[in-house]
């Protein structure tokens, strides 16, 4: 069962090493147990081109429901793509991981800058360039929003 009581906020910025690794910033480290530090985390492709990291109990909790949603649609494929594509990592003494490239090429992390971003029971690591994009494409899909509800109600 995935740990409710962690609650991830907040974004910090990073770099990748000559090795491809790079360190979680310790104020995401610090909301997680010593024991699921220990454990690593998992990592997988998420929405909008960005990569979710999970430690290993909330992948589980996730892992759950995709297996739920492969069974109701009798798509054993979708359940295995999915595993297919998750990285169990290892931190080292100081918080650091390597991305794997497979990961780093799905979400467009080409230079060594890279954005954690705490979402609720996640972390996103996006490609700064990537997350602008997205800030503005959300930004204008609200003020698109905003205009049709003024014709709408005729406000």
């Amino acid at each position: 069962m995935a740990d409710s009581s962690l609650f991830f906020y907040g974004s910090s910025a990073n770099r990748l090493n000559s090795k491809g690794q790079v360190s979680i910033p310790k104020r995401f480290r610090s909301v997680v147990g010593e024991d699921e530090i220990a454990r690593g985390f998992v990592l997988i492709i998420g929405e909008h081109e960005c990569i979710y990291m999970y430690t290993h109990m909330q992948f589980e909790a996730v892992k759950e429901r995709v297996r739920k949603i492969a069974r109701q649609e009798n798509n054993q494929e979708f359940f295995r793509a999915f595993l297919e594509d998750a990285h169990a990592i290892d931190l080292d003494s100081q918080g650091r991981f390597v991305l794997p490239a497979s990961l780093r090429q799905a979400a467009g992390i080409n230079g060594p800058d890279v954005l954690f971003i705490g979402l609720d029971d996640r972390i996103e690591i996006w490609a700064p360039e990537k997350r602008d994009q997205q800030r503005t494409k959300a930004a204008d899909y609200q003020e698109k929003r905003k205009r049709e509800a003024r014709k709408i109600f005729g406000i």
